[in-house]
């Protein structure tokens, strides 16, 4: 089935300010938290999809049309 969404610049600016922010946000703190470069490069790329995934699923929630319910008789 193809799913049409339909989001507001405005709305899409606004999730990608966020998601960005917060993405910067856990990626610095794994540099923080270790010295071991194999170990952060595996946390950021799994922090990475793990973004992406969540980019995806807000991008979704936020782009589906009013929901139109209608009363069978």
């Amino acid at each position: 089935m193809d799913i049409k969404l339909k989001i507001d610049e405005t709305v899409l600016n606004y999730i990608m300010d966020q998601e960005s922010k917060k993405i910067v946000g856990k990626v610095c703190k794994r540099f923080e938290l270790s010295d071991n470069k194999e170990e952060i490069k595996k946390q950021v790329k799994e922090i990475l999809y793990e973004f992406m995934r969540d980019l995806r699923d807000n991008i979704r929630i936020n782009g589906k049309e009013a929901i139109d319910l209608k009363i069978q008789k």
